[in-house]
């Protein structure tokens, strides 16, 4: 079974501009409290019970704050040239899946895109799984980036599989690109010694060299995509 990263039937709530600025509050709010060290998980609730947000809107919400932790701005796509990267497999394929499929997407108070489609532990295979993949493909090519390695989380389901289609897509149009699976993904992110493509706060958060691939392929390539801009000038 293949799975669509669309719209939740809840997602309407991001088009209306009240309700939008209402959220971009409350992202201050608790970027504010996460910068004090408060925990996300309570901050969240306090936050979201003051600005009633529902359960999508909380999950937005956690997703688009910061912590205010430092972390090297994204390298220029101009830079990229020659470059060796390491992909977090499944941060990169879920946010490009979720774009095809017309998915809210979140432009985070960090600069990153993130989608909300909430997988962890259990993935399928989507409709536009190969899609995002080919993409990712094309985009290596138009930044000429010297290889690529995917790297998915061994433990999470169909891991295998997506790494299998990588490293198929790879050999058909003969691209310096290819996967694997391994544990402990983010521990070997943060040490690779390449340019790391993700946009996981903690892996960023340990002042790796990046680049913010989605956001590149996203801007290039699916011009239909929702963004849903959740950046905004907090005050003191």
């Amino acid at each position: 079974m293949r799975k669509h990263r669309g719209l939740s039937p809840d997602d309407h709530i991001f088009f209306n501009s009240l309700k939008l600025k209402q959220l971009q509050k409350a992202v201050c709010d608790l970027s504010w409290l996460l910068s004090r060290k408060y925990p996300l998980k309570s901050s969240v609730n306090l936050v979201g019970n003051h600005y009633q947000l529902t359960k999508r809107e909380r999950l937005a919400l956690a997703y688009a704050a910061t912590d205010g932790k430092p972390h090297k701005t994204s390298l220029s796509p101009n830079l990229m040239k020659e470059k060796s990267i390491c992909i977090d497999g499944f941060n990169l394929l879920i946010t490009l899946e979720s774009a095809l499929d017309g998915g809210i997407i979140l432009y985070a108070m960090d600069g990153c895109y993130r989608d909300i489609s909430n997988v962890h532990a259990s993935y399928k295979l989507g409709f536009q799984t190969e899609k995002a993949i080919e993409l990712t493909a094309d985009a290596i090519k138009e930044l000429k980036i010297k290889d690529a390695i995917w790297i998915f989380d061994k433990p999470v389901s169909n891991s295998g599989r997506v790494a299998n289609i990588v490293n198929s897509i790879a050999k058909k149009i003969a691209i310096p690109m290819s996967a694997k699976t391994l544990d402990q993904v983010d521990t070997r992110l943060k040490n690779c010694n390449k340019i790391v493509v993700t946009c996981d706060s903690v892996i960023l958060s340990s002042n790796v060299e990046w680049f913010n691939l989605a956001e590149w392929i996203i801007k290039h390539h699916i011009p239909n995509a929702k963004i849903i801009n959740l950046q905004s000038q907090c005050k003191e």
